[in-house]
């Protein structure tokens, strides 16, 4: 069987972290053949494989370059067609598999515009209309997909997991021993929640002079940012630490030598950066929000009332005085290995129908 791969994504955060890892995986079956579509430049680690080719395409996502203009006669030529996204190229002919991460476009107010939601919505409805299969990463959002589009389309879930440089990074760096500080891990918009950790933690340094210091690590969107948290780390410059920008392993160094991280988002898909953080034996206090009850309700977390700052407060002053352990559970449950195969094994079972 030979598998078309759309893997422009690779290089951006979020699902490009998705299918860089599900495809460095997915070619490590050798009784596939694989094309994989994108950057020569960011696919040239797989130039050398045997079971692999790769076809150059740099188009961007939502284009019409996209539409009309994709390597559609190569991927027609193959038995299946993987998209790690919703926006589908015209003319593909092979069986079709594509995923939905969330549709926080249509949960939460001022994600995106009107018209950027209608488009969502145009190519989310094309996608579960002419796929095979469509993948999610938590049952979250399965259910949330089919509360916004009526479908009888299969949806299934493939669940994030730790990357390949995270694995690589903690092959190479002892566990810290020395902990301080607080750590907020994700993009400054307003269903992230930060305004709600940075009450909490307002209360805190009120109280304690000793309190750890906060940074926040993440990406800002200047169309999108929470800009009363932004005017609010502008102003305490002092207590509060920005980063922008960041590289992976700057990430990994903070994550690494943290007290605790705190994800207080009012909305997620799945919320890769909880994993993260235990993954490097960093305590992780949380928001209740459903899909953070999904994947962690078995890990050593704590949670708190979602929007509730002064719930927060009261877990910021007892924090957790020692690492935690996940390990065992992360490697069964959340590992792109397992996720590869999962979607490998769907594409076989629906193309061989």
């Amino acid at each position: 069987m030979t598998i078309a791969i759309d893997c422009r994504l690779i290089g951006q955060s979020g699902i490009g972290t998705f299918i860089e890892n599900v495809m460095h995986y997915m070619v490590e079956r050798t009784d596939q053949e694989f094309v994989l579509i994108g950057d020569k430049d960011c696919l040239s680690t797989y130039a050398e494989r045997t079971n692999c080719r790769i076809v150059e395409c740099n188009y961007g996502s939502f284009t019409l370059k996209e539409l009309f203009c994709f390597p559609t006669k190569e991927v027609n030529r193959c038995d299946a067609f993987f998209t790690p996204f919703f926006n589908i190229p015209l003319g593909i002919r092979v069986p079709i598999f594509s995923m939905v991460h969330d549709v926080v476009f249509f949960d939460v107010e001022g994600v995106c515009s009107p018209i950027g939601k209608l488009i969502r919505r145009v190519f989310i409805q094309r996608a579960l209309n002419i796929s095979e299969a469509v993948f999610t990463v938590s049952d979250f959002s399965r259910q949330r997909i089919l509360h916004h589009f009526h479908t009888s389309q299969s949806i299934k879930v493939v669940p994030n997991g730790l990357s390949t440089e995270l694995l690589n990074y903690k092959a190479t760096h002892r566990p810290v021993k020395e902990r301080s500080g607080i750590v907020f891990l994700g993009n400054i918009k307003r269903h992230k929640g930060l305004l709600v950790l940075w009450k909490a933690y307002e209360r805190l340094i009120k109280e304690r002079q000793d309190a750890p210091m906060l940074t926040i690590v993440g990406h800002i969107n200047f169309r999108t940012k929470d800009s009363e948290m932004m005017e609010t780390i502008q102003a305490n410059k002092e207590k509060v630490r920005l980063l922008t920008n960041a590289s992976n392993q700057e990430v990994y160094d903070v994550l690494s030598h943290a007290a605790c991280l705190v994800s207080p988002s009012l909305y997620e898909g799945f919320g890769i950066p909880p994993l993260e953080a235990m993954s490097f034996g960093t305590p992780v206090i949380m928001s209740d929000i459903p899909v953070y009850k999904e994947i962690y309700g078995k890990f050593p977390v704590t949670f708190f009332e979602t929007g509730n700052s002064e719930d927060l407060y009261s877990c910021l002053r007892e924090l957790p005085p020692s690492p935690v352990s996940i390990d065992e559970q992360t490697s069964s449950t959340y590992h792109y290995q397992n996720t590869a195969e999962l979607i490998i094994n769907e594409l076989l079972s629906m193309t061989q129908k």
